[in-house]
């Protein structure tokens, strides 16, 4: 297996997250979500919920689809398994859960500011993870027991 580069993981992440930008923006605009503070300054659980369905949908449906998102089709990579075949569903739903979900979620349950906490030490991990791992596989990689190689 040939791995993907550590910049082609970056790009591939901007381009998703510039589409699934769009896309919340989209569903802000027809009023599905609505980014507004409460009393207490915190969003809406209910919209912080939604908008966590929502990235994990879509890193999970095109992964396991088409065994890459958007972002990872533009530069010719793929999410595979340890066997080099694309990953099923049960190892793609970790991975992105680990990954996109975990501080979304707990902002939900426990509140915004130990979420984002661990949202955000959890993407800090799988950062410096991929950039030191000669496999380059991040945190919910090696849980999701997947790789990002290159597409052939």
């Amino acid at each position: 297996m040939e791995y993907a580069s550590r910049l082609q993981r970056f790009i591939a992440f901007v381009i998703d997250f510039i589409i699934l930008a769009v896309i919340l923006g989209i569903l802000t605009a027809i009023g599905i979500i609505e980014f507004a503070l409460t009393e207490e300054g915190e969003f809406s659980r209910i919209d912080n919920l939604i908008q966590a369905l929502i990235v994990v949908a879509y890193f999970v449906i095109l992964t396991v689809a088409f065994g890459a998102t958007l972002g990872k089709m533009a530069l010719g990579m793929r999410v595979v398994d340890g066997n080099g075949n694309k990953a099923g569903a049960g190892p793609v739903l970790i991975r992105e859960v680990i990954a996109r979900a975990v501080g979304a979620l707990l902002t939900v349950v426990v509140g915004a500011s130990i979420g984002q906490l661990v949202g955000i030490a959890v993407v800090v991990i799988i950062v410096i993870m991929i950039l030191f791992d000669e496999k380059r596989q991040g945190l919910h990689d090696k849980i999701g027991g997947t790789f990002v190689v290159k597409a052939k």
